[in-house]
């Protein structure tokens, strides 16, 4: 089952309820959430809804309140209680259409492989600070990997810092300390790397690719993946235990306590 604007509907009937006038299919106006679910609970819930409501106040769109989102997500996750590790998405179009939907999610196995990519975004944008359905961009970075057989892109700034992964935030380990770069160098204003600022766990600074050439390990952070060691970027290895087990046990053990923090 899926919540499409105030009701469950069967998922077989999803394609038929979008209207074809609909700002998000004619203009990428919209927004949306993707959220880990653990035995019927959706991960960090409040926050993602925060996130929501910030993205809609720069878009200048309407979106549902707090209440009717924590309705539809809570509606969707008793409806699918047979997935115990799920990927919920939440989307939101300029026009009003709302929709959660709710599928299995199977964890990262491997290690990431990166590589660069070539053309840098505008991290003055007010978009880098919205999680938009307009994607366009992060797409073409992501398939730029994808077709070099690598997990993920490394995208840079205009000033040629780095920003972020096309799908995640990425923290460095640089003198025995992790780092992740400061929301004015354009990368999105993450879940995790919130909570792993709060927690004490990860600090702010610029970093440019230099830096990541020498440094000792790198991890991929975003709500499906949590932590995620890097083993190389344009080939280059990077150590993928220890430090990085270490932060990842820590975050795990934090949010363990309570799923909604």
């Amino acid at each position: 089952m899926i919540w499409f604007n105030d009701r469950l509907v069967d998922e077989s009937q999803g394609s038929a309820l979008l209207p074809i006038s609909d700002r998000s299919f004619l203009l990428g106006e919209g927004l949306f959430e993707t959220l880990l679910t653990l035995a019927g609970n959706a991960v960090a819930l409040d926050r993602h809804i925060a996130r929501i409501h910030s993205g809609a106040a720069i878009l200048g769109i309407a979106v549902p309140t707090h209440d009717a989102i924590a309705i539809a997500v809570t509606s969707v996750l008793q409806s699918t209680r047979e997935i115990a590790l799920g990927r919920m998405r939440i989307t939101i179009s300029g026009s009003g259409s709302f929709l959660v939907t709710h599928h299995p999610y199977k964890e990262w196995s491997e290690p990431a492989k990166l590589v660069t990519y070539p053309h840098p975004l505008n991290a003055k944008s007010p978009l880098q600070r919205v999680k938009s359905t307009s994607y366009g961009e992060y797409l073409m970075a992501y398939r730029y990997a994808q077709e070099r057989n690598a997990d993920d892109a490394l995208l840079f700034n205009t000033s040629d810092q780095v920003m972020e992964a096309s799908t995640a935030n990425i923290i460095a380990l640089i003198g025995g300390k992790w780092v992740t770069p400061p929301l004015s160098a354009g990368p999105l204003p993450g879940i995790t790397r919130e909570l792993l600022m709060e927690w004490g766990l990860i600090s702010e600074r610029e970093l440019i690719f230099e830096e990541l050439a020498r440094c000792e390990s790198i991890g991929l952070i975003s709500s499906l993946r949590s932590i995620q060691p890097v083993a190389e970027i344009n080939g280059r290895k990077y150590k993928t235990g220890g430090k990085v087990e270490e932060i990842s046990t820590l975050y795990k053990g934090s949010l363990a306590g309570n799923l909604n923090p």
